[in-house]
């Protein structure tokens, strides 16, 4: 819990660290996995331990070192005093949920049909929170109708915002406006079924890049008729038959790194273009990607109850990790199977990997990269910060940071907890450019007593700085072992530091 009445948190100072906290590299990477547990009425089970959860990688069973339930509903934390800041934690924290209304993949005849069930079934909802509305064009594009930055075609969601107003209550005009600049002549050559697979893909490694950059776990609502994994020989431009298992694979792994996970709803209603072209198995390649990315391969056709589902997905699960033996990392495709022993649980995550170690630099770098093109505050890790000028040192400000340690994975390895952390600092002039950055990793490690101490008062970083001309500090600090991300700005000088947002 955040506040000054907290007892002494772990200190790790910036200049010196102590023992516990070290910057060399940990030996094991932790396989993370975002776990969605559901009841025979498909609604979530909130109680599971960790002894109830049984996770095997290609057949082999695999001890769960981390384990905890997320949820929406954290502890509420305390008003910042003065001097003090906070991003709020979990309380605050974001997911996204974006409908994709696929163009380029339906049959002309039901294009209008499915955007009036949006329509419908949508337009009546009053807390819309964090969904957005994309379209897949024609031509491969992605073209947003409500989009994550609130861009829509022809309409000022300002002005909607300021009235109060749920953007699902004017979804139809929104529709009919997208819907009259998008429904052009498809181009000759998305008619190719090869050429129109490659689009597809293109156009979700865009729309994944968008997401990316909005924190914690998202989800992806495809409404779309699929494309197949494979071509037929007598479909194929080149004369021979082509399997796109592996593409998909790669797609649905990125996504899976980035948080995303894919809800394909398909629209049969009125016949597949690739059923009646006789290429094979759309669904198959919409349940690779929904369980390579931990979502949903029998997500309802129902526009309405797929959407509904993956919110309520989003606000209720389980965070499981272990480590995979140093074998394991063979560049290749693992199947993974997670199931629970308590009867009557389904349990519904990621049903593989590919077994490549990406650098844990990448993964920083990236995610900091995405928290420092966010304006609002990443809230996946809870950080607080208490400034205090000193007295006797003109432009000399002592900052104390806490980490909320509960945010953070922390693995049991053995009779230790472990677990890195890195920690970036961006020190902002008054015109707004970046003067430095410091980047500061942390390696945790602790036995029992100290592992409970660091949950219940907090990780707490000490810095004392010379902030001359400095007007706003942004701290990210970005977890390896979960890949959450936390930030907090730190306003120094508050008339320029608004300017900056």
């Amino acid at each position: 819990m955040f506040g000054r009445l907290c007892v002494p948190a772990l200190v790790v100072s910036l200049a010196a660290a102590p023992a516990l906290v070290h910057a060399a590299a940990p030996d094991a990477k932790l396989i993370d996995l975002n776990v969605v547990a559901v009841d025979s009425n498909q609604q979530p089970v909130t109680d599971l331990t960790q002894n109830e959860i049984q996770i095997t990688d290609e057949g082999r069973n695999q001890p769960v070192v981390f384990f905890r339930h997320v949820n929406d509903k954290p502890p509420a934390l305390p008003s910042p005093g003065p001097g003090e800041y906070s991003n709020g934690g979990r309380a605050r924290a974001r997911h996204a949920t974006v409908i994709l209304l696929d163009l380029l993949n339906q049959r002309v005849t039901t294009e209008s049909l499915t955007a009036n069930l949006i329509v419908r079934q949508l337009s009546t909802m009053e807390e819309p929170g964090d969904l957005f509305l994309y379209a897949l064009t024609l031509d491969g594009k992605i073209s947003p109708i409500h989009g994550l930055d609130g861009t829509e075609p022809g309409a000022n969601p300002q002005d909607s915002a300021q009235k109060g107003e749920a953007w699902t209550h004017r979804i139809k005009p929104l529709m009919d406006e997208a819907m009259r600049s998008l429904q052009k002549v498809r181009p000759g050559d998305t008619n190719v079924l090869n050429v129109r697979i490659d689009l597809t893909l293109k156009a979700l490694m865009n729309i994944g890049g968008q997401m990316s950059a909005y924190p914690g776990r998202k989800n992806l609502v495809w409404i779309t008729d699929g494309i197949p994994f494979a071509i037929a020989a007598s479909h194929s431009q080149t004369g021979s038959a082509i399997d796109f298992t592996t593409q998909l694979r790669q797609v649905g792994d990125r996504f899976a790194k980035a948080q995303i996970a894919i809800y394909p709803v398909p629209q049969f209603m009125l016949g597949s273009a690739d059923a009646v072209n006789g290429d094979l198995n759309s669904i198959g390649a919409l349940n690779i990607l929904a369980g390579i990315t931990g979502g949903r391969p029998d997500a309802s056709s129902d526009i309405g109850k797929a959407v509904q589902q993956a919110m309520r997905d989003l606000r209720s699960g389980y965070q499981i990790g272990y480590y995979p033996s140093d074998d394991s990392w063979d560049g290749k495709f693992h199947d993974l199977r997670v199931t629970c022993t308590r009867k009557g649980v389904r349990i519904q995550t990621r049903t593989g990997y590919l077994a490549s170690k990406e650098p844990d630099a990448t993964l920083a770098d990236r995610a900091t990269g995405d928290a420092l093109r966010t304006r609002a505050e990443v809230a996946e890790i809870g950080l607080y910060a208490l400034v205090t000028p000193d007295p006797k040192v003109a432009h000399q400000t002592d900052i104390a940071m806490r980490i909320t340690a509960e945010d953070v994975a922390l693995p049991q390895n053995g009779d230790r907890f472990t677990g890195q952390l890195k920690l970036t600092l961006v020190l902002y002039k008054k015109d707004g450019n970046a003067m430095g950055m410091a980047a500061v990793p942390l390696k945790l490690d602790y036995d029992a007593g100290q592992r409970e101490k660091a949950l219940r008062d907090g990780i707490e970083l000490n810095r004392s700085l010379n902030l001359d001309g400095i007007a706003m500090i942004r701290a990210i600090v970005f977890d390896f072992g979960s890949g959450a991300t936390g930030s907090l700005s730190i306003p120094l000088d508050p008339t320029a530091a608004a300017s900056m947002k």
